[in-house]
């Protein structure tokens, strides 16, 4: 035979069973103690950590983190890398004055048959003062086929348009017979390869009349 249990009636006038009353209220009070004890722990936590920092006292400047490098470390490093740049810089300027010295030593080479044959007709000349002229004009030749076989080529010729990229104007004549605004004649010839201007011709252009 069961035991009859004291319902007290509620504001409602229903009646209350204490047991359940006190199963209902339990989750409550277990989620507040634990949280209570976790807030424990936390500030257990942060006093172990101070005491120990305490202890041990300030870092001392350069000393590495943990997994870290130290200043002394990273300021090595940094000279190293210093040095590597310096000496790559070294090299490269010694290579750009061996390529200059190299290519000024292919130029002169092809320049010398030139100096050569000019010398041999100035000996001729003293034996025919005629054969000046010819030496002198197979010299020329020979000079324009070195600078063609160096990739600059002479240009300007008498007729063509005035160009200011590529002439210097240096006179203005009245020229009824050519056309105003071309070339009436070279004073000094000029020299371009296929994408650079050596040297610009100067001329003489013929002017509109007035």
């Amino acid at each position: 035979m069961k035991e009859a249990r004291d319902l007290s009636p509620d504001e409602g006038g229903r009646p209350i069973d204490p047991a359940a009353e006190q199963e209902s209220a339990a989750p409550e009070e277990q989620a507040q103690s634990a949280a209570v004890e976790k807030e424990e722990a936390e500030a257990a936590t942060a006093q172990t950590q101070a005491t120990t920092a305490a202890e041990e006292g300030p870092r001392p400047v350069g000393e590495p983190a943990a997994g870290g490098e130290s200043a002394a470390e990273l300021r090595d490093r940094w000279l190293r890398a210093m040095a590597e740049l310096d000496n790559q810089r070294k090299r490269y300027e010694r290579t750009i004055a061996e390529v200059r010295a190299t290519e000024r030593e292919r130029v002169l080479s092809l320049w010398l048959p030139v100096l050569d044959h000019l010398e041999l007709a100035l000996r001729h000349a003293e034996a025919d003062p005629k054969s000046i002229i010819a030496g002198v004009e197979a010299v020329q030749r020979q000079a324009l086929a070195t600078m063609e076989g160096l990739g600059y080529r002479r240009f300007a010729e008498v007729g063509e348009k005035f160009d200011p990229s590529l002439h210097e104007a240096a006179q203005a004549r009245d020229v009824p017979t050519a056309e105003p605004g071309t070339i009436v004649e070279v004073l000094r010839c000029g020299y371009r390869s296929d994408g650079q201007l050596l040297r610009p011709a100067v001329v003489a252009v013929a002017k509109r009349p007035e």
